[in-house]
């Protein structure tokens, strides 16, 4: 079965390209441009993976894995930035979420897709 991960970025060039390559890993994909949209898919989908952006507008992207954490099921996270930020990347890893810098590598970027679903199972 396949499993849902959500895809949450305001970058709408960066969003196309993650959700079609996440769809090609055979996934079911749902995709977000802003926060309220990612918070509200949060909330009503069976989200098992979530891949935010850390900068959402007026929003830190970090915010939607801590509401994720308040879930029956917590999904698994990666997050990505187009910035070092060596602040955001402490407090994505101390979210259990790696931190990953653009441009990103998709073989590399489905690799940890995969460890991180398969870690959730666990």
């Amino acid at each position: 079965m396949a499993q849902v991960i959500l895809i949450v970025d305001d970058d709408p060039a960066t969003l196309a390209g993650l959700v079609a390559l996440v769809e090609g890993s055979g996934h079911s994909v749902a995709g977000a441009s802003d926060f309220a949209e990612g918070r509200r898919l949060l909330m009503q989908l069976p989200v098992d993976l979530v891949i935010v952006d850390v900068r959402l507008g007026a929003y830190n992207g970090l915010q939607l894995l801590v509401l994720s954490k308040s879930l029956d099921s917590p999904p698994a996270a990666i997050v990505t930035s187009g910035f070092e930020d060596p602040v955001l990347e402490a407090e994505a890893r101390q979210l259990d979420a790696p931190f990953l810098l653009k441009p990103i590598d998709p073989a590399r970027f489905l690799a940890l897709v995969e460890e991180r679903l398969a870690e959730r199972l666990r």
